[in-house]
């Protein structure tokens, strides 16, 4: 009796002041990447120093095995714990459950089979790797509840918290490491360090410890979204193409392919990061008004193109001085990697706001299917260009997200009756001042020619930066000063 009193007591969404919340949500949730971000770039600049390529391929590849293992647990059970209408204790205790015996089950088959996987990939001396971090499971598991509780009451100042505790832990662990002498080994354990204190601090915030209310009828409620969203999840995690290139090219081929790849992703995580959690609980609790989801999709949008911009491409531009200069000449094959990521890095974005749109209206079925595509493509990509070596692939790869991105535009624009003009309008200023910027990057480096690499590389980004600001605010000064007044206005609002 009970527990069953105990069942009824109701999370709903938040149902009030949402807009304010979100913005104040993208406030921490921009903490909640830029600081992570920040100690992971310096643990990459260092760690991409002392080792070479084929370390960071070795670790590259045990790690794809992993995340592809992960990958058939239930990952986004959270995301369907966010986007139902009201849950109770038994969704929360059921979906623990799950999740910790997904993690048992998928670990104790990568422990037994890592001498017969590591030798179908034909790099016996990762055997020890896989054991070593495939303990990350348990903890990528334990945290889907907690996260989804932080993130369903947009408690962003709790993730933010998380995230910071769980990446000083790593970066500390890490670093020492490397220092020490121990390697890839520095890399590999930090795999796992992070998740843990991650998963620590993710049930201190969120103030909940899992139960036995476990029922097939709160599990069924879940399912349907629940299993599409997992899906979603193991094709964006799956990384086939890792798994292929250290396979079939070589781990020094992965160590180039990933360091690309890393560079992407931490752009991507400064640049989208801040607005993916927000703008998919928000467009979660707002599914049934289709016209505040318009105006919440375009505001996302405008805020994400006004840094993608002058990130990704900023980097494209400098990538000759920066990357040898930053990391070492030895990763001087991964100049063109790295551009052709950073138009990647720039259509996701974009993308990100997308999916959380598409997935929040309830079409995460629609959103897996087009994963689904997208993952055959890369890796008939792949498989067809790995004799050609890691630039033909990425630039390949970089064409198909073009090719493959207006099925995306058209879901979109059908969902909330959103025009294709409108919705290419969001981008027309922050391209103008971002080739503003390029036109005087450019201008710096050839007037520089003569310079160090070190006072040219300075020159740009202080150059590049002051001019696009400038447009910005010339061009965009309407929209932007509406933000800031929005963003007082619910400070004001909690203040009283």
């Amino acid at each position: 009796m009970l527990a069953s009193q105990a069942d009824d007591i109701v999370f709903e969404h938040l149902s009030e002041n949402r807009s304010r919340a979100a913005l104040r949500g993208a406030f921490w949730s921009a903490l909640d990447t830029l600081i992570p971000t920040a100690l992971n770039s310096l643990v990459f600049v260092v760690t991409s120093r002392f080792l070479l390529p084929q370390d960071f391929g070795l670790v590259a590849l045990a790690f794809a095995i992993v995340s592809f293992t992960a990958g058939f647990g239930p990952t986004a059970f959270g995301e369907a714990l966010i986007q139902q209408k009201s849950i109770r204790r038994s969704h929360l205790d059921t979906v623990f459950w799950l999740s910790f015996l997904s993690a048992a089950i998928l670990y104790a088959a990568l422990f037994f089979l890592s001498p017969t996987v590591a030798h179908w990939v034909g790099h016996d001396e990762i055997v020890s790797l896989l054991m070593i971090i495939g303990l990350k499971i348990f903890f990528d598991m334990m945290i889907i509840v907690p996260n989804a509780l932080i993130g369903r009451t947009m408690s962003f100042h709790l993730a933010a918290a998380r995230t910071a505790i769980a990446t000083c832990v790593s970066a500390t662990i890490c670093l020492s490491l490397i220092f020490a002498g121990f390697g890839l080994w520095a890399l590999a354990i930090a795999q796992i360090a992070a998740p843990a204190a991650a998963c620590v601090a993710a049930f201190w915030g969120a103030n909940w410890l899992p139960g036995v209310r476990i029922k097939l009828s709160s599990l069924r409620e879940l399912l349907h979204y629940g299993i599409f969203a997992s899906g979603n999840r193991f094709l964006q995690t799956m990384n086939l193409d890792q798994l292929i290139i250290g396979t079939l090219v070589s781990p020094a081929a992965l160590g180039i392919y990933n360091f690309a790849r890393r560079l992407y992703e931490m752009l991507n995580n400064v640049v989208a990061g801040g607005l993916t959690s927000v703008s998919h609980v928000l467009l979660s609790s707002l599914q049934h008004d289709q016209n505040k989801v318009r105006e919440a999709f375009l505001m996302a949008t405008f805020g994400c193109s006004l840094i993608s911009f002058p990130a990704f491409m900023g980097l494209a531009a400098v990538a000759d001085d920066a990357i040898p200069l930053i990391f070492g000449p030895h990763w001087a094959a991964a100049i063109w990697p790295v551009r052709f990521f950073c138009v990647i890095g720039l259509m996701a974005g974009i993308g990100v706001i997308q999916a959380s749109l598409i997935t929040s209206q309830g079409k995460s079925d629609w959103w897996f299917y087009y994963q689904l595509v997208r993952n055959i493509v890369t890796i008939l990509t792949v498989l067809l260009l790995y004799k050609y070596g890691v630039t033909t692939i990425v630039f390949a790869l970089m064409v198909e997200v073009l090719m493959l991105w207006p099925a995306t535009l058209w879901m979109v624009s059908r969902l909330i009756g959103l025009s294709i003009p409108q919705y290419f309008g969001q981008f027309i200023r922050p391209i103008a001042a971002y080739l503003g910027m390029l036109v005087a990057v450019l201008a710096i480096s050839s007037a520089m020619r003569d310079w160090s690499i070190a006072s040219r590389l300075v020159c740009e980004i202080l150059i590049g930066g002051i001019t696009y600001s400038a447009l910005i605010l010339l061009l965009c000064r309407e929209r932007i000063l509406f933000l800031v007044r929005t963003t007082l206005q619910g400070r004001r609002a909690k203040a009283q």
